[in-house]
């Protein structure tokens, strides 16, 4: 008797000219059927044993449909710096991680012995027998996205809301499109895939038309770079944060803080497209300590009275007199020591940090005391009092 393995691999084996002999396509164990509107795929059909049993062997198969231009959509809104030629477009259809899940329409199985040879032929008579059927019954991309109301296939809920989405786009129902995308969203829902945010947000702005979707991409655009430091790590944290998009993580990470792990983090706004970044865009929020107790500094433009191209300050809450620099900070490497009006809390700090990353500004409720300037080649300026050693000072 031969090996289970070999059996299985022969009936595998013989599937692509099967396929062939048909006419159909073949790609990464799947036989597919491209017509004007539709390709529809047998969706790699599985063979093993059933029960473990040695004498015989089971056939599994499903047969799947989608039109041509969900894809087509999908890519145009979510990946459109992305390359491809026509066979990649056809092959990625089926085998590809970013494509539009089809819509199952039958599933069969088939035993037969071990000691029969591989016959692929009823299942492909079934294949093509529900091809038919459904191209006639639902022979437009209107007609299928009635097909995806009527039948499920159970899948999982955010492939078919992109399933959805973009067949109503092929089907000339953007606006609806455009609806059950943006309520998706604001529902927590996804749609399967996401790069700098869900899919379902890509398909809303590219079913609202060409500004609407040149807008968003633009909005995609980081305007923020925010890092969180670590002591034990192998590597710190770095982001890039668009604030059209991406809700700041910046409490969650200062509640954490514990002087080690994390010990600081840094949110930095990027100047406007097109300025050269150097030290006179510098513009930053960077906290280090401890949850309970850590310091805050503000980085900022400006400072022309002084030779300095931006000015970076001890921030600290309103006060009557000069307070001592009696508290230390203490850092995995150093101690920093400040006055207790210059403390702050997790929470207070994540109020300043979400602040500056909706506003760009902390705005007037704090007192800064500048403790270093920059200069536009990089020369430190030491504002502090009295200055530091080492520093140059004005």
């Amino acid at each position: 008797m031969a090996k289970r393995s070999s059996v299985a691999q022969a009936w595998k084996d013989a599937l692509r000219p099967a396929c062939r002999d048909r006419g159909m396509r073949f790609v990464s164990g799947s036989g597919f059927v491209v017509d004007d509107s539709y390709l529809t795929e047998l969706c790699y059909p599985r063979v093993f044993h059933p029960d473990k049993d040695p004498d015989r062997l089971r056939v599994i198969w499903t047969v799947d449909v989608k039109p041509l231009a969900v894809d087509e959509i999908l890519w145009d809104a979510f990946l459109p710096d992305v390359a491809m030629g026509p066979q990649m477009r056809i092959n990625r259809r089926v085998n590809g991680a970013f494509r539009v899940q089809p819509l199952r329409i039958e599933e069969g199985s088939l035993d037969v012995l071990v000691t029969d040879e591989p016959n692929w032929s009823p299942m492909l008579d079934a294949f093509d027998r529900a091809r038919t059927e459904f191209i006639a019954a639902y022979p437009t991309v209107a007609d299928y996205v009635s097909a995806l109301e009527q039948r499920g296939d159970g899948i999982a809920s955010n492939r078919a809301l992109t399933r959805t989405v973009t067949a109503l786009i092929a089907a000339g129902r953007a606006d609806e499109a455009a609806w059950v995308a943006d309520e998706a969203s604001s529902a927590g829902e996804s749609g399967g895939m996401s790069s700098t945010v869900d899919v379902l947000e890509y398909l809303s702005a590219w079913a609202k038309g060409p500004q609407a979707y040149s807008d968003f991409r633009v909005s995609l655009k980081p305007t923020h770079d925010y890092s969180a430091m670590y002591e034990t790590k192998r590597s710190d944290m770095s982001v890039d944060l668009s604030r059209a998009h991406h809700r700041g993580m910046m409490d969650c990470h200062l509640r954490d803080m514990d002087g080690s792990d994390p010990w600081a983090i840094v949110l930095s706004a990027r100047p406007p497209a097109g300025v050269e970044v150097d030290f006179s865009t510098s513009h930053y929020l960077q906290a280090a300590g401890s949850a309970e107790a850590m310091t805050i500094e503000y980085c900022v433009p400006g400072g022309a009275e002084i030779g300095a191209v931006s000015v970076r300050s001890v921030v600290g809450h309103p006060h009557e007199s000069p307070g001592e620099h009696d508290v230390d900070i203490v850092l995995p490497r150093s101690v920093e020591t400040i006055s207790r009006h210059e403390v702050f809390t997790s929470q207070e700090a994540a109020e300043m940090f979400e602040r500056f990353y909706r506003t760009d500004t902390i705005g007037d409720d704090y007192v800064l005391r500048a403790v270093e300037g920059y200069r536009a080649d990089g020369r430190l300026i030491d504002l502090r009092q009295p200055p530091v050693r080492g520093h140059e000072h004005c």
